[in-house]
């Protein structure tokens, strides 16, 4: 779910800047203990939301295709005026990826949105 940084990234980068002595500061380790927890996160819940966005992509632009395609096919859609700003099937996929994002990102959050 999470593009950039990967949680692969995420976890090299933590793993890269561990200090190996246990010399880091408390703040330090509590970043890197987040970005763990988001990479953890993105890997149990990020391959079904990633399932929900693109079914409900393939019903919004009535083609197949993976993720990343229908991303860029939405995309186009919406630039090209085929798909209107406020139709209220693509209102209601960015609120659900929303939703899908923030119990990655910040689980902590209210995880409902208001109309």
């Amino acid at each position: 779910m999470i593009t950039h940084p990967t949680a692969a990234e995420l976890v090299a980068g933590v793993a890269a800047w561990m200090p190996v002595d246990g010399s880091a500061p408390p703040f330090a380790m509590r970043v890197a203990r987040n970005a763990l927890e988001i990479a953890g996160r993105d890997l149990m819940l990020g391959p079904d939301a990633d399932a929900r966005a693109a079914a409900r992509m393939r019903a919004l632009l009535r083609q197949e295709g993976t993720r990343d395609e229908l991303d860029r096919a939405l995309v186009a859609a919406i630039r090209g005026g085929t798909i209107a700003p406020d139709e209220p099937a693509l209102i209601e996929h960015l609120r659900q990826c929303a939703l899908d994002t923030l119990a990655i990102d910040q689980p902590r959050y209210a995880h409902q949105l208001t109309p």
